[in-house]
């Protein structure tokens, strides 16, 4: 199998069994941005979940042997609203499991997740507009060009401007967010 075919199998492994645990869930990061713009290549999956302290044993007891589970990571990550990591034992695929944040941004975007097909399973995922955001939070302060150029692959597909402008704005991401579309003028001339 190819590093793309161990992630997407790992995927969809992931997410079932967080729907089995009824642990709501949304895909973000790189490999979301198959459904809303070229993707590039990543050497892991960004999960965000919604949890509570009652779910770390859950988790830890399904995901177990077949992921390798960081015990102590996953219950400070849930009460520090933090993340953890687990990786596929035999793929070595790494998943960044991302607690879901108390902010109003971080609550929209998981209300605004869509239930889309993703190489032929369900997979809920992050909205375009929320990843764009999302990606622009990520780069603020490195000025990271991946990022950057991956805002500017999911501009050039379109989105919803006045959201994503009013939450830039709401998020002190103008200046990045006009950085980047300065950057797609300049790739389109």
């Amino acid at each position: 199998m190819t590093l793309h075919e161990d992630q997407e199998s790992v995927l969809r492994d992931v997410t079932e069994r967080f729907e089995r645990l009824t642990i709501a869930y949304m895909l973000t990061g790189s490999m979301a941005m198959a459904k809303y713009a070229i993707m590039r290549m990543t050497t892991d999956l960004d999960i965000v979940l919604e949890m509570n302290e009652s779910d770390g044993q859950r988790v830890i007891d399904e995901f177990e042997p077949d992921y390798y589970v960081p015990h102590g990571r996953v219950f400070r990550a849930i009460s520090g609203r933090s993340m953890f990591n687990i990786l596929h034992q035999t793929s070595l695929v790494k998943v960044d499991c991302v607690l879901l944040k108390e902010t109003e941004f971080q609550k929209t975007a998981f209300a605004n997740r869509q239930k889309v097909d993703f190489a032929g399973f369900d997979v809920w995922v992050i909205g375009k507009e929320d990843l764009v955001l999302s990606k622009l939070s990520w780069a603020k302060d490195s000025r990271s060009e991946v990022q950057m150029r991956d805002v500017a692959s999911i501009i050039r597909n379109g989105v919803d401007e006045g959201y994503v402008n009013l939450w830039a704005k709401r998020l002190g991401l103008e200046d990045i967010l006009s950085d980047c579309t300065r950057m797609l003028k300049t790739n389109a001339d």
